[in-house]
């Protein structure tokens, strides 16, 4: 029987290339250089005497024996991360790194805040915020696969299996366009009205995108960007018409900001975490910090 000598910082290696794509993001992503990336996984592959990767000339692709690693290798280090935990318990100390899936354009509560009193409070925290390109539907990915110990959701229903929801603030979706557009001119529009229209629409999984895709299913997508402020600034050029929540609108100045008159789109955020997993006490100070003083900011109706 093959004896294996496992070290953790190799699993961690072989994760970040997981959620990386390649060794020289992975390396990044834990700031150290990636010779170190490559020949740890490559000695975890010989420990195990599998293959994990199939290396291509641009990404790292599982195998089939690194697909079946993931998840316990994950457990492996939530145990450690478990086991520092309760020994920072025992000394009455709060800290270690909590991992959280940030939103872009977070303006309807003050972050900022609460972060900066979680600092004051506890000291030994720190915050790694991470951007997933497909929005809120990649958080709860993350949250379930254990790479996030806390995320933000927008649009989202307040029930989603295998994850604690805790709401934040609710604002309505208004429309931007150009000032001469006769959306504009008129002050109101109806959903039927962006039939026609030409719409700049956001990523799907995103919170926004998964409100007008419910509430305004028919319409005429013209672009797809990942920046709310650029397609805010394309729909004031004239290139089309958007849909964002009105505290966004509200922070670029100068923008036709258009109300909805037949339908409530709401876009509202939350802040999640797993129900299967007992938080850490740094995620749980976190998401304290965040549910006392992240209040909504005064976005109006």
């Amino acid at each position: 029987m093959m004896e294996v000598a496992m070290e953790l910082r190799h699993l961690e290696y072989f994760l970040a290339c997981c959620d990386q794509g390649t060794f020289t993001a992975a390396a990044r992503s834990l700031n150290v250089v990636q010779s170190a990336v490559s020949t740890g996984v490559a000695r975890l592959e010989r420990e195990l005497g599998e293959r994990l990767f199939d290396r291509t000339p641009t990404v790292l692709v599982l195998t089939d024996a690194g697909r079946a690693v993931v998840g316990p290798a994950r457990a492996a280090l939530r145990a450690r991360a478990d086991v520092f935990d309760a020994i920072a318990g025992v000394r009455g100390e709060i800290s270690g790194e909590v991992a959280v899936g940030a939103l872009v354009n977070i303006v309807s509560i003050d972050l900022a805040e609460a972060l900066a009193e979680l600092h004051r409070r506890h000291p030994g925290i720190t915050i790694a915020m991470r951007q997933n390109p497909r929005g809120t539907s990649g958080n709860i990915v993350g949250i379930r696969a254990g790479t996030l110990d806390l995320a933000f959701l927008g649009a989202y229903p307040e029930h989603v299996p295998g994850i604690a929801v805790y709401r934040l603030a609710a604002e309505p979706l208004v429309l931007v366009c150009s000032p001469d557009h006769h959306l504009a001119q008129a002050g109101s529009f109806a959903t039927a009205d962006l039939t026609e229209e030409r719409v700049i629409d956001y990523p799907p999984g995103w919170g926004t995108r998964a409100v007008v895709d419910q509430e305004v299913p028919v319409r005429r997508t013209v672009i797809e960007v990942a920046d709310q402020f650029f397609g805010m600034s394309l729909a004031v050029k004239g290139f089309g018409v958007t849909l964002v929540p009105l505290g966004v609108a509200r922070e670029q100045s100068g923008v036709p900001i258009v109300p909805c008159s037949d339908k409530q789109l709401v876009w509202e955020i939350s802040i999640a975490h797993s129900s299967t997993r007992t938080p850490s006490r740094a995620a749980r100070a976190v998401l304290d910090s965040v549910l006392e003083l992240a209040r909504p900011a005064a976005v109006g109706k």
